[in-house]
């Protein structure tokens, strides 16, 4: 055979095994699309062009029970109101003060318990509601130093007011999540990529107060194979605002503070005063079809918080 030929040859194999090998995931993809039956609520839409790219979604529907609890500090937005009755502040009152906000320092705790239900309407795009129980308190310290017609004068510099305040609220909140995917820089898991936003508010049962939440966040991350289960990482930078109006009344009676004042009420608009945070998460997927997941989420950088959850697709 010549040279000629026996090139020919090998050319017409290679490009024969190449068109095999094409044939073959074509045909692959065909019967896994074809024997992967539709989701009970045809959710979500165009999956059929997902898996034609080789795409293995998740089970469409999914409800989670998670923990949530956040340490941070606040800082006030306006001058804190207050009306005072009662001992050397309240004599011949009520009378009304008010403390410069920078003379105003606030932390807070919540403790949440939040149920989630979330929906990818579309292979790239899903979107959750929530609604929780949250238990929670505000450490308001209001300095008297530059409070103006105070009857004790000069003589009050140095008093702190203190004002703790606890409260439940119940909260509900919308949100959206966009994922998509990178090609790997190391190896051969891809990154998935995952902007999220989301719209909480929460009314307070024990204060007269309002709280709105607003976050964005951007994740980065990988999914890998454990067995037939599925382990997940992410590395998130988020944007957190969070608004609350607190109006409500503190007894002093009894207290070291009786004899300055003996009941108080107040108004006061507070905001986190931190509103960027990082925070690591990973989120493990097992049962018979990765139906089941356990989630985890620690926040450090500006406050922390922790989020543990566990929850189920259907």
């Amino acid at each position: 055979m010549s040279t000629y030929s026996f090139k020919t040859l090998y050319l017409f194999l290679i490009l024969f095994s190449a068109c095999n090998a094409l044939a073959s995931d074509d045909l692959n993809a065909s019967i896994e699309q074809q024997t992967t039956p539709k989701h009970w609520s045809g959710l979500p839409l165009l999956a059929d062009k997902a898996a034609e790219r080789g795409h293995k979604l998740p089970i469409p529907i999914g409800l989670t029970l998670f923990y949530n609890s956040i340490d941070a500090d606040y800082e006030a937005v306006n001058d804190f109101q207050v009306q005072v009755d009662g001992g050397l502040l309240g004599l011949r009152g009520p009378n009304d003060y008010v403390v410069p906000a920078e003379d105003v320092s606030i932390t807070g705790s919540d403790k949440s318990v939040q149920l989630k239900i979330d929906a990818w309407l579309l292979p790239f795009w899903n979107i959750y509601g929530i609604l929780g129980y949250t238990e929670g308190n505000k450490d308001i310290r209001a300095k008297l130093d530059n409070v103006e017609g105070l009857p004790c004068g000069d003589s009050c510099n140095g008093i702190v007011l203190p004002i703790p305040i606890s409260y439940t609220a119940t909260n509900y909140g919308l949100g959206t999540v966009f994922a998509g995917q990178i090609a790997p820089i190391i190896g051969d898991t891809p990154f998935t990529i995952m902007a999220i936003g989301a719209i909480i508010k929460a009314k307070t049962d024990t204060t007269d107060s309002l709280i709105k939440t607003k976050l964005a966040s951007v994740r980065i991350g990988q999914r890998f194979d454990i067995g037939a289960d599925k382990l997940a990482w992410f590395l998130a930078f988020s944007h957190q605002s969070v608004n609350q109006n607190v109006t409500g009344d503190y007894s002093f009676s009894g207290t070291q503070l009786a004899p300055l004042m003996e009941e108080v009420k107040f108004d006061i608009d507070l905001a986190k005063k931190e509103t960027k945070n990082m925070s690591v998460s990973f989120n493990y997927d097992f049962g018979h079809r990765n139906e089941w997941n356990i989630y985890a989420e620690y926040g450090f950088l500006n406050w922390k918080h922790l989020i543990i959850g566990m929850g189920r697709r259907f």
